[in-house]
């Protein structure tokens, strides 16, 4: 009841993408960043270097704390952030310290509708940032799996959970369970906007938290490794790995 209080007093308007201006300013990046600290950043301090990807980056300053908190453990972290909005990817490139430049990266990119350039984008860079490895060591994914969904459907939400599991070793992933898609229609409703054009075709709704879970354990022969939490508005943080035996090809 009181995250739902909280979601209320931060009302943020309506966004069809999820690509909210102000984004931060009503969920900072300190409140994730606390589920974080010690035994996730001890488990990759050996990873050299440690190869990061932000799906969903906005304007880049989750990204931004994560590196700084990750960079605390060992010296060698890169992380690249991708987000749909330019607009948004601007302001992230921007706001980065020329100390910084050589380590973090914002683009564009639509993961799930532009294929091919995800794959052109994300080969390069790891060959050239991780001597021609083939992964990331991590792929991160917060609230971001609501917004693919409704646009999307259920096979653009199963494609985004694909490319996280294919590109990375491990995934991080904060989804929104049903409610948040309720209130995300609402906000639209109430700014006289078109409704999500998927809304009504979506399989999954109140079991969407499981197929994810089902997504990645079954489909893509992940593990959980770890409920990290909960973020301020009670949305789990979830930490999934490939199973030593898995080899995936890209």
């Amino acid at each position: 009841m009181e995250a739902e209080k909280k979601n209320d007093e931060f009302e943020p308007g309506a966004a069809q993408f999820g690509n909210f201006i102000n984004y931060y300013e009503f969920n900072p990046p300190k409140n994730r960043l606390a589920l974080f600290e010690g035994k996730f950043c001890e488990y990759f301090s050996s990873h050299r270097p440690l190869l990061c990807l932000d799906v969903g980056c906005n304007t880049g300053e989750l990204t931004k704390g994560l590196y700084k908190m990750l960079s605390s453990g060992q010296s060698d972290v890169r992380m690249m952030g991708v987000d749909l909005d330019a607009q948004l990817v601007q302001r992230a490139n921007e706001a980065i310290s020329n100390e910084l430049e050589s380590r973090l990266q914002f683009h564009t990119l639509n993961v799930v509708s532009e294929a091919e350039e995800r794959d052109q984008l994300l080969s390069r860079y790891l060959e050239t940032q991780g001597s021609g490895r083939k992964r990331f060591d991590i792929a991160f994914c917060f609230s971001t799996t609501m917004w693919v969904h409704l646009n999307h459907g259920d096979a653009g939400l199963e494609s985004l959970l694909a490319c996280l599991a294919t590109w990375a070793d491990n995934v991080v992933v904060e989804p929104q369970p049903w409610k948040c898609y309720r209130n995300a229609t609402r906000r639209l409703r109430r700014a006289h906007r078109p409704p999500f054009p998927l809304f009504d075709s979506l399989v999954y709704r109140s079991n969407v938290l499981d197929h994810i879970d089902d997504v990645f354990r079954n489909r893509m022969d992940m593990e959980l490794q770890e409920h990290l939490g909960h973020s301020e508005w009670q949305r789990p943080v979830l930490w999934y790995r490939h199973k030593p035996t898995a080899n995936l090809a890209i």
